[in-house]
């Protein structure tokens, strides 16, 4: 019985240490931005760019509140695509999920879009 159960717990705690965050998610395929947003990012950052899900509820993984335009905006660009393309935090990777000019462009066509509506 205790073998059964230190054996368990080995394999899940590998399984949880082995986890790439940004393993299942899928990659950009050109295309629809505003798509990727939805199936990649918002899991984390709401459909609003909020970090809530659509009732309002913080999500588990809340990240960056983008509709905070005080705090958006006194990033640079060029800072959000290093973060999105380097990760920082909860935030994965996702160097090898989109190019570089992809990320800017999701930062200019869809993120700042949120600080604005405020």
């Amino acid at each position: 019985m205790r073998r059964t159960i230190l054996t368990a717990l080995l394999l899940a705690g590998a399984t949880l240490s082995a986890g790439d965050p940004a393993k299942d998610l899928p990659k950009f395929q050109g295309g629809d931005l505003q798509k990727y947003w939805t199936d990649a990012c918002a899991r984390c950052h709401g459909v609003n760019g909020n970090g809530r899900d659509n009732s309002g509820k913080p999500l588990p993984d809340a990240g960056f509140d983008f509709t905070d335009s005080r705090k958006a905006n006194k990033k640079k660009d060029s800072d959000w695509v290093k973060v999105t393309l380097e990760g920082k935090d909860k935030m994965p990777a996702f160097k090898d999920k989109m190019s570089e000019a992809d990320a800017q462009k999701m930062i200019t066509e869809i993120v700042r879009k949120f600080a604005a509506k405020r």
